[in-house]
Formats: C-alpha cells, sequence, structure tokens
C-alpha cells in the first residue's frame, strides 16, 4: 500500500505540470485545442526544420551524414549535436510530416512534465520526506522563469530533465563515493545539449565545493594539499570521463562550431561591469517576461511567489545551522553573479554574450532557490515553536513586498521601463504573497490533505497564469494553413528534377502569406523542411567562411547566422547549379515549366552542372568584400577571359536627390539583365523601388546588401529608378551594370559541353563523369564548399580537393574522360567515436576497481 502511495505520488508530479501546460495551452487555443500552432521565432524559422528532417533522414534511409539541403552542403554533425540529440525527438516519426508543430507542443508538454517528476524524485529521495506539499516545488520548477521565458527553445528543456538527477549523483558522489549516477547524468547532459551540458560542468564544479565545505571541511582544521587532491580525485576522474564519454558527438561539434562566426571573442564583453541595476528585483514577480523582450530581459528569478517567501524565511529560521545558511548563501550569489556581471555572463555562455536569450542559466538559480525553500518547509515543520514560524514567515513576506516594490519602482523610473510590461502583475504578487501568508502556516502546522490540495491548486493557478501572461501575445501561426501549404509545396516540388537523384539546387520562396505564419517568414530553412538541395540556410552552426563568400557573390546575408537566395542572378544560378526557380512571382525571360497551386516553376539553363571544367587562372582569381558586381565580373573573366566586360555599367548615370526620394537615371550599353548594388542601403526604411514606374517587390524580408535583378531591357533604354525612404539614402558604392547577355549565352553553351552532373550512388556517395578535351580547362570547379573530409576517387585513384574561390573545390585532371566518386567521411565523427570507446572503457574499468576494493575491505 505504501509502495502505491510512492509511486501515484511520482505519477502525479508528472500529471501536474503536464495538466498545467495543457490548460494554457487550450485557453490560448493551440494544437488540438484550436487552430493555432508556434511557428514563431526561431521554432517556426529553425527547430521545425530540423525536426522535419530528421523524420526524413530516418524514414528515408539516409546514409550519409553530409547534406546538401543544408545550406549549399555541409556536415550535419554539428547542427544534430547542437539540436536534434534529444530521444524524444523519434515520437516525430509517428506522425506525419504536416502535423509536426502540433507535435512539436506535446514535445514540449511532455519535457515539462517529465521536469517535474525528476523534481520530485530528487526531493523525495534527497531528503527522504515527501508528501503532496512537495508536488507544489517540483511543479514551480517545471514551470520556474527559465521554462516561461524559453520554452520555444524546446530543444534546451531536455537538460532540465536531468539536471534534478545529476545533482542527485553529485551528491551521491561526494556522501557515498558512488560516481555512477553523476558519471551518467553528466554524460546525458553534455549529449542531450553541450551548450547548456557546458553550464552544468560549471556548476557541478561549484556545487561540489559547496558540498566540500559542509561535508568535508572542519572549522578551524586545515586539510593539507594532498588530502584535498585524494577527496577530490573521484569527482574529478568521473567528470573527466563523463565528458569524454561524449567526445563522439562533441568532436565534430567543436569543430563545426570552429568553423562559425562564434570562434572570435570580443574582449568587451569580458568586462566585469554590471549588466543591470535593481530594477532586477522586480523579476521576483508574476508576468515578467513575454514573447516581445524574449530576446532582451531581466534575469528569470521567478520560480512562483511561495518559494521567494519560504527563501527569505530561510535565514531568519534559527534551527537551520549559520553553516549551512553561509554555504547556500554564497552558492546563490556566485550563480547570481553570473547575471550581474557581464564578464561572468560571458564565460558562463561558452565564452560568447549571447545573441538574444541573455540569461541561458537561470535554470540553476531556479532549482537551487526551490531547494533551499524545501528545505524550509522542512526546517519548520521540525521546529517545535510554529508561532515562531508564523513570524519568520510574516518577516519574510515583508521582506519580499519591500524588495519587490523597490525593484518595481526602479523598473519604472530608470532604464529598466524598456523591460516593463504592466504594473497590474505586481499587484497580483503582493496579493498572492499575502494570500500565501494565510495558507502556508495552515500547512505547515497541521497539514492534510485538502490544505494541501488547496496550495497546489494555488499554486498551479499561479504558474499556468504566468506561463499564460508570457504566451498570450505571442503572434501564433495558422496550423490548417502550415498543413495545406506543406502538402501543396509537396506538390510543387515532385518532379522538378528529371533524375531523382541528380544533384541540383532549387531556388525555393514560399509567399509567407501562404506559409501558416504569422510573422515574416523568409524561409532561409525550407531545404531542410522539403528535403532538397537549396541555397538558403538559418543555423548557429552556420560556416562563417561559406556564407562570406556567398554574400560577397551575391546572396543575401542579415547576419552570421544566415544566408538567402533572394533575387535571381544569372552568375549565381551558374556557380551554385542552381537548376530551378520556383515562386509566385511571375519572371519574365525565364523558362516556365509550369504552374503548380499559384507557384511558378522556371527551369535555369545556365545552371550547367555540380561542376564544369575552367583555365587553373581561376583558382587566382580573389573576391572583393562586399563588391559583388565586380567580383562576377572577375569570376566570368577567370572562367573564360574576355577583352570586354561582361557586366557594362550604365553609362549617363545620374542621382537626383530630393529629402526623401532619390532617383537614379541611366542608359544601358548591351542588352541583358541590369543588377543593382546598394550595400549601405537600410532597405527596412524603403517604402517604394520602382523601375520605370514599375513597381520591384521582393518575396523576402531583406534589411541590407541585396542585389537586385531589374529586368532585362535592350541596349540604349533609358532607365529611372526610383526609392521613396522614410529618411535620406545612403547610395555610397552603389553599382549598377547590365549582363551582357549574347557574351554570358557563349560562355554558358561552352560550359554545357564540360560539365560534370552528380548522381547518387551507394553509401551516401557522388558520381558523375566529365571529358576534359582542352588543354587550357583542366580544373575541374565544383560548387561544393571546401572539406578536406570529402574522400575523392578520379577513375579509381584518391585525389586531393583544393580551394578555390575562397569557400569552394576544385579537382585537377589530365585531357580524357574521368569518372569521379565522392564520399563524405568525418575524420571528426571517428576521432571521436575512438575517444568515448576508450574513455567509457576506463569507466567500467573504474567502477570495478571500485566494486573489488568494496569487496576487498568486507
Amino acid at each position: 500500500m505504501k509502495q502505491n502511495k510512492k509511486y501515484n505520488a511520482y505519477l502525479l508530479s508528472f500529471i501536474l505540470p503536464l495538466v498545467t501546460v495543457l490548460a494554457v495551452f487550450a485557453v490560448l487555443g493551440l494544437g488540438i485545442f484550436g487552430n493555432k500552432n508556434v511557428l514563431v521565432s526561431d521554432l517556426g524559422a529553425q527547430y521545425l526544420p530540423f525536426l522535419t528532417n530528421f523524420k526524413r533522414f530516418f524514414e528515408q534511409g539516409g546514409e550519409s551524414l553530409y547534406s546538401f539541403a543544408n545550406g549549399i552542403g555541409g556536415p550535419m554533425e554539428p547542427l544534430i549535436a547542437y539540436y536534434l540529440m534529444s530521444p524524444l525527438n523519434f515520437i516525430a516519426l509517428l506522425f506525419p510530416y504536416e502535423v509536426l508543430p502540433t507535435v512539436i507542443l506535446g514535445l514540449i508538454s511532455l519535457k515539462i512534465a517529465l521536469m517535474g517528476l525528476t523534481m520530485f524524485t530528487y526531493l523525495d529521495l534527497h531528503y527522504q520526506d515527501s508528501s503532496l506539499f512537495t508536488q507544489t516545488f517540483s511543479l514551480s520548477y517545471s514551470l520556474c522563469g527559465f521554462v516561461v521565458v524559453y520554452l520555444l527553445n524546446f530543444m534546451w528543456l531536455d537538460v532540465l530533465v536531468v539536471f534534478p538527477i545529476l545533482v542527485l549523483g553529485l551528491e551521491k558522489l561526494w556522501l557515498k563515493k558512488q560516481p555512477l549516477l553523476y558519471g551518467i547524468s553528466l554524460f546525458l547532459a553534455i549529449i542531450l545539449n553541450y551548450y547548456l551540458g557546458y553550464m552544468v560542468c560549471i556548476f557541478a564544479v561549484v556545487y561540489s565545493a559547496y558540498l566540500y565545505f559542509l561535508h568535508y571541511m572542519e572549522p578551524g582544521v586545515r586539510r593539507s594539499f594532498k588530502v584535498v587532491c585524494k577527496d577530490w580525485w573521484l569527482f574529478i576522474i568521473s567528470s573527466l570521463l563523463s565528458g569524454l564519454a561524449t567526445a563522439f558527438m562533441l568532436v565534430p561539434a567543436v569543430v563545426g562550431m570552429m568553423k562559425t562566426g562564434k570562434s572570435s571573442f570580443d574582449l568587451s564583453t569580458f568586462k566585469l561591469v554590471p549588466r543591470f541595476g535593481l530594477e532586477a528585483l522586480s523579476q521576483m514577480g508574476m508576468g515578467t517576461v513575454n514573447y516581445d523582450i524574449r530576446l532582451d530581459h531581466l534575469p528569470m528569478i521567478y520560480s512562483g511567489v511561495f518559494i521567494w517567501l519560504l527563501f527569505f524565511v530561510y535565514f531568519f529560521l534559527p534551527n537551520v545551522p549559520k553553516r549551512k545558511k553561509k554555504a547556500m548563501a554564497g552558492l546563490l550569489i556566485f550563480v547570481y553573479f553570473s547575471f550581474l556581471l557581464e564578464g561572468f555572463n560571458t564565460i558562463w555562455h561558452m565564452f560568447q554574450s549571447p545573441a538574444g536569450f541573455p540569461y541561458r542559466n537561470a535554470f540553476i538559480f531556479s532549482f537551487l532557490l526551490i531547494k533551499l525553500a524545501y528545505e524550509t518547509f522542512l526546517y519548520a515543520k521540525e521546529n517545535p515553536d510554529q508561532q515562531l514560524v508564523y513570524q519568520r514567515l510574516r518577516l519574510g513576506t515583508i521582506v519580499y513586498i519591500v524588495l519587490l516594490s523597490i525593484g518595481q519602482i526602479f523598473l519604472n523610473i530608470t532604464h529598466g521601463q524598456a523591460y516593463l510590461l504592466t504594473n497590474k502583475t505586481f499587484y497580483l504578487s503582493i496579493l498572492a504573497s499575502l494570500l500565501f501568508l494565510i495558507i502556508l502556516p495552515m500547512s505547515i502546522k497541521k497539514p492534510n490533505t485538502l490544505k494541501m490540495s488547496v496550495v497546489v491548486f494555488l499554486v498551479m493557478m499561479e504558474l499556468g497564469g504566468n506561463l499564460w501572461f508570457s504566451m498570450k501575445d505571442i503572434p501564433f501561426g495558422n496550423q490548417a494553413t502550415y498543413e495545406r501549404m506543406y502538402r501543396e509545396q509537396e506538390k510543387v516540388l515532385n518532379g522538378l528534377q528529371t533524375k531523382p537523384e541528380a544533384l541540383t539546387r532549387i531556388n525555393h520562396r514560399v509567399p509567407f502569406q501562404k506559409s501558416g505564419y504569422a510573422e515574416k517568414n523568409n524561409g532561409y530553412n525550407n531545404p531542410l523542411l522539403f528535403g532538397y538541395a537549396g541555397v538558403s540556410s538559418y543555423t548557429s552552426t552556420l560556416e562563417s567562411g561559406v556564407q562570406r563568400t556567398l554574400e560577397d557573390m551575391g546572396l543575401y546575408a542579415l547576419n552570421e547566422r544566415r544566408f538567402s537566395y533572394v533575387d535571381e542572378s544569372s552568375v549565381a544560378n551558374l556557380m551554385l547549379n542552381v537548376g530551378y526557380t520556383v515562386s509566385a512571382k511571375q519572371i519574365p525571360n525565364k523558362t516556365k515549366l509550369g504552374e503548380v497551386y499559384e507557384m511558378n516553376r522556371y527551369l535555369n539553363p545556365e545552371a550547367v552542372g555540380i561542376g564544369f571544367l575552367v583555365p587553373e587562372d581561376l583558382q587566382k582569381t580573389k573576391l572583393v568584400r562586399r563588391e559583388v558586381l565586380i567580383n562576377q565580373e572577375r569570376i566570368l573573366q577567370g572562367i573564360s577571359p574576355s577583352l570586354t566586360p561582361y557586366f557594362a555599367p550604365l553609362i549617363k548615370s545620374d542621382i537626383q536627390k530630393d529629402e526623401l526620394t532619390t532617383v537614379i537615371s541611366g542608359v544601358t550599353q548591351s542588352e541583358g539583365t541590369i543588377y543593382l548594388y546598394l550595400p549601405y542601403v537600410d532597405w527596412e526604411d524603403i517604402s517604394q523601388l520602382s523601375i520605370n514606374h514599375q513597381p520591384v517587390q521582393s518575396d523576402l524580408l531583406i534589411l541590407k546588401n541585396q542585389l537586385f535583378n531589374l529586368g532585362s531591357y535592350r541596349a540604349g533604354t533609358e532607365i529611372k529608378l526610383t526609392l521613396k525612404a522614410k529618411k535620406p539614402l545612403d547610395t555610397y558604392q552603389m553599382y549598377w551594370a547590365t549582363l551582357d547577355q549574347s557574351k554570358f549565352d557563349e560562355l554558358i553553351d561552352k560550359e554545357k559541353q564540360q560539365s560534370l552532373q552528380f548522381t547518387r550512388g551507394q553509401r551516401g556517395s557522388w558520381e558523375g563523369n566529365v571529358n576534359v578535351t582542352d588543354e587550357k580547362e583542366k580544373t575541374l570547379y565544383l560548387s561544393i564548399p571546401y572539406d578536406t573530409n570529402w574522400r575523392v576517387l578520379v577513375d579509381g585513384k584518391k585525389t586531393e580537393l583544393k580551394p578555390i574561390l575562397r569557400e569552394f573545390s576544385s579537382l585537377e585532371l589530365t585531357t580524357g574522360k574521368h569518372d569521379i566518386k565522392m564520399n563524405y567521411v568525418s575524420k571528426s565523427f571517428w576521432l571521436g567515436t575512438m575517444i568515448s570507446f576508450a574513455s567509457i572503457l576506463c569507466a567500467l574499468v573504474l567502477i570495478f576497481y571500485q566494486r573489488w576494493q568494496r569487496n576487498k575491505k568486507k
């Protein structure tokens, strides 16, 4: 009977947060409770496409961890390690692709419920004293400030599930010399999300120091260095082996991350300057963060009003040992300083100041806060003087109200006003504290099921209300529209390629009005969403060198984490083998293959193949930063040298500025497409762009550095470009020119005869053949990012790739016909796997050695 009650308590710790979250989703009309989804922010732009690709990999039998749907091609290990290591992702395999937004809501709910379960497990096993009241503490952890603000970044939540078990494992290691639980949970924390896993590693060291101070160090007694080393060796070796065991995932992730824009350090972010002031005290209350300020806000230290009341009481109760008070205060202050001081915050965030979501280690502070509050409850319950307990609770309430009021005042009168959402939740928090002041003493003094149930219900209402407040202003997407869009776009893309396994890139742009998103969505990760080789990407694991090169060739790049192909560029189509364009727009002078669901499918004849033969001199061609048309001219001259330029600047060019209107005029010298590049114009300020009084519109939201295709015109045509803006324009380094179509067509006709077409072979390989007939053109250019992990066979003989045009690949061939075979073999993955295997072997030896030692003593 007692065992059944225990099981029921564990089950309840799972059900309560699940019911709370689902109730909020029901009120908001999300998922199965309505027609709304959470396709917003990074969840819609990144996590959904990644999860969809994860499902496709397993369903369609992926044979390689390299994908041409990842940008213009790249290894998937860094992306998987950062976003997709949760075992719960396999649930997605049970559902159709188009309902995955609803599945994600289920995953979020499940993870939050599991957090409640593991927190209850920790409280029950650590303190050996649990009741119905314990449920309020596990519920507070599962809906703490971190979860409420960052639940849309659901790949982080798995670490919070493991975290209480890791703390329990740490305590077993230090108090019982049993490292197994700690080793396994640390391994899981790093595997599930190495970013938060890194923070957990820092905490493990700090919490170990806390345990060492409490249980090893005696007041007035100095321990020798030798003794200290002996005390710490088990923790150090266990941590080291657990960390090294993750090398199969961590080594490729680190190698990949070193290629991103995050590999550089900004020394200014290491200054020990405060990030905020007393306004941060306002965050102890409800309703302090919502969707609008999710990227920049004060630290999320809210875990429930009653948690804060018990926190303050802890330091006023006389039966709490002073030594323990000092240790816990020191631990909390240390973690809080990671929020307060810029340098500490940077160190906790992998030595990179976070670009949005600034306090990603806040869950650690919430855990400690809840742990301390639960200890307060237990100490208060054991205290024979319940009148004293009530007095201390009253004092704690006064301290809470005073500090919360100070924070709210500073929030209203200082720079913190940017974070002020409403004062109503401040008054609600005070009301809640007074209500808990009345109810808590009854629950502590003479607890019964009814009283504790009332407290549990009130806490559910408070935490659920805080979650609702945080989510209510999210611009939710439309699930029915998304499902229709997904099914339609799959049909649009089907059959584009004459050979299904041929490697040809697609420029695919879905009008965001039909996408099911309420926010402007650029579809950066549509290639991963629909499973085709594309020309866009948005991920924290994006290789910065590739991104900069593509930007200098004419693609759009908002920041170091994304790039997209916005407007048509013939040279980009050639160099990237963009064989098809799929757009809702009517594009003149293109070969139209047909229209499906109001989406036009075009063939790009300039995309001759994944590779083609060029003179050796192309390897010497240097690209200039942010000089797109100059770079395209250099590339074409490198492929087929010409005495006259391919791009002819417009003559009689003139710029007239009249306050907020700029008129640029000129005359074309040759027949072809006009391209415009205005690198320093903020396109968010442009209200209208027209050419010869015809509006020019972009499918995507662009802000800067965009190469515009203005259409095709005959030689001698007068062109008048009008830009209406909200403020004066900067036309510095403006460049516009006509691509001579006849000269370009000659180049294309020539390269078609010496191009390489790749088709998928066995075990993830790519195969094709090329015929070299010209002694002057024996270099094979490949529109594949240069990577030393490619294993290349030319006529069965291993051949090394060489870089060309910064980040692309090339092969040196001889005259004659050659069979080319490329296969991607991740050296870092195999190195990491060997390290992991050796570490696990060492861990097993350590476990057996410990058991042998214990048996020997017996």
